[in-house]
């Protein structure tokens, strides 16, 4: 761990090789990108800013580095993104504290979630950062986050407000920040920290979040899926919270419905709120557990390019699109037909689970993986959707890294530079099926049925409000 004034010092340096890095961000934008045509793109214009930063390269390293991130930043995909080498890669600028946000008396408010400095306490409510308005810092914070839609770029700049990860953002701007908080006893303190960096693997780990009362059931070794119980004023319910859609999916749909017949048959409440990726197949195949409906997988889309026709007729894995690639090459169309990542036999094998009532909670940072449950989760009619946000992360695609273009093609183009950004795009975007046949997941996400607000009760007596909500509509479905 270091002051950011250090790492800063010794991190300047020459912007060496910034051509090849910027020719190498063009090159995947063009042929791999799929939402390049987006008429929400054609105002920031990727491929226009690429060209005019690499006729005025900078000279020095950052800044080559900030322009790079805020180009990326500005396309609004979460699934595409430039990441900086090290010393970048795994360090993360930190202020020694967590923050959550809720509404209050119709006004937005920031609010200590966790603190390791005793000045800071849960429930301090922050009111002004460097003499600044903290909603203010927000905004100008939700510049660097790479959300579809405003609700989306507002939830990443709460969430990285005090935790900035330097492969993907800028460092801070200053080196201390004077807060200005009212505690929970409405006492008014002035608190001064100054920014460190640190590995971000330490911190994750430092800064875990804590659930009462969760009983952890594990799925592989790499995913969790938590499951409890939950008194409401309307019954005792189910609830299982998923973080992440990871490890085999045979293995983490066995845990996940033994979870659901230890719960109350009556009503379950799933918590998608904090899952931002994982794994396709998982969660399409997690919808058949709620419900006697025939799934229809999400159909997958690439764009017409000379390097994604070459990948389906030569990639096996991909050869399910190749007729797809051919009619659309021969009508002159921009996009393939879809096609399902998910076998229909796999999203059906199965079957029902579970034959209660079942609540779905989203919000703006529920994404990937996550936001294609939900969707087919409304489509097939599964059950009500609660969110906690006006609509979803807005991120409907199927992303590669560039290792993975650079394998499949045998390109040099896409080869890693030894000591480059890494680049990751998103190469296929999904469609919903059914009543919303043929609508994207992109930008648009998905919208709840019932509208939430968060409130401090939310934040700091665990999601004791939204929890009331969510019993309330699973009653009215009985």
């Amino acid at each position: 761990m270091e002051h950011l004034t250090a790492f800063l010092a010794r991190t300047r340096g020459p912007a060496h090789g910034g051509d090849e890095v910027l020719a190498q961000a063009r090159e995947v934008l063009e042929q791999a990108y799929v939402h390049l045509p987006d008429a929400a793109l054609s105002e920031v214009d990727p491929l226009g800013r690429l060209a005019a930063l690499q006729r005025a390269m900078p000279l020095e390293r950052s800044l080559l580095y900030r322009e790079l991130l805020a180009i990326f930043a500005r396309m609004g995909d979460r699934h595409t993104h430039c990441a900086l080498p090290e010393p970048f890669a795994s360090r993360v600028a930190f202020l020694p504290f967590l923050v959550g946000d809720f509404l209050e008396r119709d006004a937005p408010r920031i609010a200590v979630l966790d603190s390791a400095v005793s000045e800071l306490e849960r429930g301090d409510v922050l009111v002004s950062w460097n003499g600044v308005d903290v909603a203010d810092v927000v905004g100008r914070h939700r510049a660097w986050q790479h959300g579809a839609h405003p609700e989306a770029r507002h939830a990443k700049a709460v969430q990285t407000l005090t935790f900035r990860p330097l492969s993907l953002m800028p460092p801070p701007e200053e080196e201390a920040v004077v807060l200005e908080c009212v505690s929970a006893r409405g006492m008014r303190k002035e608190v001064r920290l100054t920014w460190r960096v640190a590995d971000g693997a330490w911190l994750a780990q430092r800064f875990a979040s804590f659930h009462a009362g969760a009983a952890e059931v594990r799925v592989a070794s790499d995913g969790a899926i938590l499951a409890r119980r939950v008194d409401t004023s309307r019954g005792t319910f189910g609830y299982i919270r998923v973080d992440a859609f990871l490890g085999r999916p045979e293995a983490f749909l066995e845990h996940f419905a033994q979870a659901l017949a230890d719960l109350p048959r009556q009503g379950v409440i799933l918590d998608m709120r904090r899952c931002e990726d994982g794994i396709v197949r998982i969660g399409e195949g997690l919808l058949q557990l709620f419900t006697s409906r025939r799934i229809q997988p999400q159909p997958f889309q690439f764009r017409l390019t000379p390097l994604t026709a070459s990948l389906v007729r030569s990639v096996p894995a991909l050869a399910d699109w190749r007729d797809a690639v051919e009619r659309a090459e021969a009508q002159g169309r921009t996009f393939s037909e879809g096609v399902p990542l998910t076998p229909e036999a796999e999203a059906n094998g199965l079957g029902r689970k579970y034959p209660g009532a079942v609540v779905l909670l989203t919000s703006a940072l529920t994404y990937s993986t996550a936001e294609m449950f939900a969707a087919g989760f409304q489509d097939h009619g599964i059950g009500r959707v609660v969110g906690t946000a006006a609509r979803t992360g807005g991120g409907g695609a199927s992303p590669w890294p560039q290792s993975t273009l650079h394998k499949l093609s045998g390109r040099d183009a896409f080869r890693p530079l030894p000591e480059g950004p890494r680049f990751r795009v998103a190469v296929r975007r999904c469609q919903r099926v059914h009543a919303r046949a043929g609508l994207p997941l992109e930008r648009e996400g998905v919208v709840p049925d019932v509208l939430h607000a968060p409130t401090r009760a939310d934040l700091f007596h665990g999601d004791r409000d939204l929890l009331e909500v969510a019993g309330e509509v699973l009653a009215g479905m009985r």
